[in-house]
C-alpha cells in the first residue's frame, strides 16, 4: 500500500519520516543540556527576557526521552507482529542478538570512557557512581541512588538505553514463558503495563527523581507505543490519518504543544500520575501522523539532511553529554561566557562537534556492526 509509507525489503520495515522524527528527538534533549548544564556559568545575560522565554521552551527538550520510548516501542512491536505473522512465532534468540548489537558495543563505549578513561584526562574526575549497576543495565537505577550528588552527566544520559533494555529483556524472558502467539497476549502485556506504571507512579508521587528515572514509572510509553503498533497493524487508524485535513493536524498540535508547556499547571497533585501517558499519547499521535497522514504539514524526512542524521541519533544521544562538558569547560577558563554570541557560538560548537563524533560513530563502529544484524533475521 503506497500510502502506508512503509517500504519492505528483506524482512525489515522502514518507516518514511520516522528517521527524521528520531533525530528531532535526540536534538530535543541536546537542547535541553545545552542550556541547562553548567547555567551557572553564564553572564547576566541569561537573566535576559529573551534568554529566558528560550530556556522556558528549550526546558521541555527532555521530553525527547519520552519520544524515544514511543517510537521504540511502536517499531519493535511492528517488528514483532510481523515476524508472528510470517512465521508463526517470536525467534527470542534472534532479538536478543539484535538488540545486543544495536545497543551495547556504544554503550560501553561510554561507559569505559566514564569510569577509566574519563578520571586520568584533563578536567578528569572519579564518578561516584557504580560500575556494576551500569554492567547490568541499571545505570537508571544507579542514577536514583547516587546521581543527586555527582555531576558527571555524560554518564548519566545512559538511563534511557538501560531502561530500554530491562524493558525488552524482561519482556522477552516473558515471550519466552507465555509464548506470544496472539495479538490479544499483546494487548493484555500492553494495558498491565499501563496499570502497573499508574499503580507505581501513585505510590512514588512525592519523588521526583524515581518518577523521572525508574523504568516502572516511565515504561508506559512503550506501551502506548506498542498499543499504537498494534492498532497500525491491523489498519485501524490509517482510515482516520489518510483523511485528517491539515487544519485538524495543525489544531491537534497546537492542542499538544500546549499540554507541553502548561503541564505543571495541568497535572496537579494526583493529575501527576497520568502526566507521562498524555504526553507519550500525543507523541504517538505525532508518529502516525508523520508516518500515515496524506495532508501532513511536513514530512520530517524531507527536510534536507534530517533522513540521514537519523542515522546517527544513537551516537548523538549518547556523546552530546560529553561535548558539552569539555566545551564548556574551554569556554569558562577562558571567560567567553558575558555574552549571548559567546553562549550561540558554544551552541554551536557543540552541536558541530557533537555531530562529527556520531557521523565517525556510525560510520567506522556502528555501521560494521550493525551489518551482522543480517545473520539474525
Amino acid at each position: 500500500m503506497k500510502n502506508v509509507n512503509i517500504l519492505k525489503n528483506q524482512g525489515n520495515h522502514f518507516f518514511s519520516n520516522l528517521n527524521g522524527l528520531r533525530f528531532v528527538g535526540a536534538f530535543m534533549v541536546f537542547v535541553f543540556h545545552a542550556f541547562s548544564l553548567g547555567r551557572e556559568h553564564w553572564g547576566n545575560f541569561k537573566d535576559s527576557t529573551f534568554f529566558s522565554i528560550l530556556a522556558k521552551i528549550t526546558s521541555k527538550g527532555h521530553l525527547g526521552v519520552s519520544l524515544f520510548f514511543v517510537l521504540s516501542g511502536f517499531l519493535i512491536t511492528f517488528i514483532m507482529l510481523t515476524e508472528l505473522q510470517k512465521t508463526g512465532k517470536i525467534k527470542l534468540s534472534n532479538f536478543i542478538a539484535r538488540r545486543i548489537l544495536r545497543v551495547w558495543p556504544l554503550y560501553f563505549v561510554v561507559v569505559i570512557f566514564g569510569f577509566f578513561i574519563f578520571p586520568i584526562l584533563p578536567l578528569g574526575k572519579v564518578t561516584e557512581h557504580e560500575l556494576i549497576n551500569f554492567t547490568f543495565f541499571l545505570s537508571n537505577l544507579d542514577e536514583i541512588w547516587f546521581g543527586a550528588r555527582d555531576s558527571l552527566n555524560f554518564l548519566t544520559a545512559t538511563w534511557s538505553v538501560s531502561v530500554e533494555e530491562q524493558f525488552y529483556l524482561s519482556w522477552a524472558l516473558l515471550i519466552g514463558i507465555f509464548r506470544f502467539s496472539k495479538k490479544q497476549q499483546f494487548w493484555i502485556f500492553f494495558l498491565a503495563i499501563l496499570l502497573i506504571s499508574i499503580i507505581f507512579r501513585t505510590l512514588f508521587i512525592q519523588n521526583e527523581r524515581i518518577l523521572y528515572y525508574h523504568t516502572l514509572s516511565v515504561i508506559s510509553d512503550f506501551a502506548i507505543g506498542g498499543i499504537l503498533a498494534l492498532l497500525a497493524f491491523d489498519n485501524r487508524i490509517q482510515f482516520f490519518f489518510e483523511r485528517i485535513s491539515k487544519l485538524q493536524i495543525l489544531l491537534i498540535y497546537c492542542i499538544g504543544i500546549v499540554v507541553l508547556f502548561l503541564e505543571s499547571k495541568i497535572f496537579i497533585n494526583y493529575l501527576f500520575v497520568f502526566q507521562r501517558m498524555v504526553i507519550a499519547t500525543f507523541f504517538a499521535f505525532v508518529i502516525a501522523e508523520q508516518v500515515y497522514a496524506k495532508n501532513s504539514l511536513i514530512k520530517l524526512d524531507q527536510i534536507p539532511g534530517l533522513k540521514k542524521s537519523g542515522e546517527l541519533t544513537y551516537g548523538f544521544y549518547l556523546f552530546h553529554c560529553i561535548v558539552i562538558f569539555y566545551v564548556q569547560a574551554i569556554f569558562v577558563a577562558n571567560q567567553w561566557t558575558e555574552s549571548i554570541f559567546n553562549f550561540s557560538s558554544y551552541f554551536f560548537i557543540c552541536f558541530s562537534i557533537t555531530y562529527i563524533l556520531s557521523w565517525i560513530s556510525f560510520r567506522y563502529f556502528e555501521s560494521p556492526i550493525l551489518k551482522l544484524k543480517k545473520h539474525f533475521r
